[in-house]
């Protein structure tokens, strides 16, 4: 009688755990479709939402936070090429703070270590002359941790060559340093096989634009 009690529980807790899986990926599968879309601050703002209320609801799973993440740097990469600075700000914070959880929860994943780069970067953004000196150093750690993770991860290299091609030839940066990386970038792009429907992919076409300054 107790293991057919114990197989009957064993049997719906496996039940109510393909559930709440089959459940958890319907709304990231959605979530993740409408950010690939996305592209005003409005569609940006309504998928930062949307994964965070996915995160809230699963702890154990570190995609949700770091979309989360991701979406918030879109939208401070807006306010910044709209000069919002404030706003800017504000966005990296909420970046930072999903990220902080995703990293909680994932700390050996590339993924999470190159957007915390791209995170640094958007410090830089806030006030160059002054944050330049302090986050470049953690910009480079950040990225150079990703590549060692997972050095077929393409984005720690996109993201390498775009901060070495927005930084001035004087102080080791500009289009010939940018380039190797960015060509780097792009044959890890071609060759990328994502691990999962869900994984990170952005990045790819941002890569070809950089690349494309790079060569001129």
């Amino acid at each position: 009688m107790k293991k057919c009690i114990s197989f009957a529980v064993l049997l719906f807790s496996t039940a109510t755990a393909f559930a709440q899986s089959e459940k958890y990926l319907i709304a990231m599968e959605k979530a993740v479709a409408e950010l690939d879309t996305a592209r005003s601050p409005e569609t940006f703002q309504k998928a930062a939402n949307t994964f965070e209320r996915i995160a809230a609801g699963e702890k154990t799973e570190w995609l949700p936070a770091y979309y989360q993440a991701y979406a918030h740097m879109m939208l401070a990469t807006a306010k910044m090429q709209a000069q919002d600075m404030a706003a800017c700000t504000a966005h990296l914070d909420k970046a930072q703070t999903a990220l902080n959880a995703a990293l909680a929860i994932a700390p050996k994943e590339s993924e999470i270590m190159a957007l915390q780069g791209y995170i640094y970067q958007g410090r830089i953004w806030e006030n160059p002359m002054v944050k330049g000196a302090e986050y470049t150093p953690r910009v480079q750690q950040a990225l150079q941790t990703a590549m060692a993770m997972n050095p077929q991860n393409p984005r720690p290299y996109y993201l390498t060559g775009q901060q070495l091609l927005h930084t001035p030839e004087f102080y080791g940066g500009g289009a010939k340093a940018a380039l190797p990386l960015l060509e780097k970038a792009a044959a890890a792009y071609e060759a990328w096989q994502m691990p999962n429907a869900l994984h990170p992919r952005w990045g790819k076409q941002a890569n070809e634009y950089m690349l494309g300054r790079a060569r001129q």
